[in-house]
């Protein structure tokens, strides 16, 4: 185990996720969400395939795990069209949050079933980071706003996004464990484009490129590729349960580009999370 470097590896796909994740949210307001992730879908698993014919080799996979690899792309693509949908109807820094606490599932689901064993550092790290998370995200005016009897736009396909992307980073940490980092990875992205074809029939949802933003489109699918390389590696390098926090803290990006971008205020319940998931990071670091 490589704690640190896993940690570099997980910053890495934090920042490539969470740049993707902003610019989805531009580009779904101008196009459909199943054709913007369609096409963000193509083309990170035309670099995932590029990089495979170049430096790996198909191993000899075991019907069980050819299963959970489909369940993983399944659940790869109902967590993606829930979550662009989620961005396309909600307010992002109501449903991103809660998209994003898809680590909790994960964390919980790999210390309880997967055995991965946490020092009490290590905890107290990733329960900063976890926290860090919500309170980067939440605005309070946002919070407000939330009522159990009339919940805001997008907060539903936010919970399924959360639910699937939970169960999906559990079952990778299994399938690296059986065969390496990059091979699950390509396999998921790459079975999610028949899904995809298939599905699109019963959505009625058109698969052309949407040429009012092909350039950003091309962009998310490259930095959808980057992250997923990074989440790769920092699991095979270390535990899933500390390198997801730290993934899953993308929602921290999208706040510093906001500001940086659209003057957005950052208020003092962010500015506490950016400074929990510091102290977070150093934790699972030392």
């Amino acid at each position: 185990m490589n704690f640190p470097l896993a940690i570099v590896f997980g910053i890495i796909a934090m920042f490539g996720w969470g740049l993707a994740d902003f610019l989805v949210a531009t580009v779904v307001k101008k196009a459909s969400v199943f054709r913007t992730f369609f096409w963000t879908e193509m083309v990170s698993t035309f670099f995932y395939a590029v990089t495979f014919l170049f430096f790996f080799k198909l191993p000899v996979i075991p019907g069980i795990i050819l299963v959970t690899v489909g369940l993983c792309s399944f659940l790869h693509v109902l967590a993606y069209l829930a979550l662009y949908k989620s961005l396309q109807v909600g307010k992002i820094s109501v449903v991103a949050p809660i998209s994003a606490s898809w680590v909790v599932v994960t964390v919980l689901l790999c210390v309880v079933f997967l055995k991965e064993a946490l020092t009490g550092l290590q905890a107290l790290g990733v329960a900063l980071v976890i926290s860090a998370i919500l309170l980067v995200s939440f605005r309070w005016r946002d919070l407000r706003q939330l009522r159990l009897k009339n919940p805001a736009a997008g907060v539903s396909y936010a919970l399924v996004a959360l639910v699937s992307f939970g169960v999906q980073f559990t079952l990778v940490d299994y399938l690296v464990a059986e065969l390496s980092w990059f091979v699950p990875i390509f396999l998921i992205k790459s079975l999610a484009l028949p899904i995809l074809l298939a599905s699109s029939g019963a959505v009625k949802g058109s698969i052309s490129l949407p040429k009012i933003a092909a350039l950003v489109v091309v962009l998310i699918g490259l930095l959808e590729f980057i992250a997923g390389l990074g989440y790769g590696l920092g699991v095979d390098l270390g535990y899933t349960a500390i390198v997801a926090p730290v993934t899953a803290s993308s929602p921290l990006v999208t706040v510093i580009l906001a500001r940086i971008f659209f003057k957005e205020v950052v208020e003092v319940n962010q500015k506490v999370g950016i400074l929990f998931f510091l102290l977070g990071l150093a934790l699972l670091s030392a």
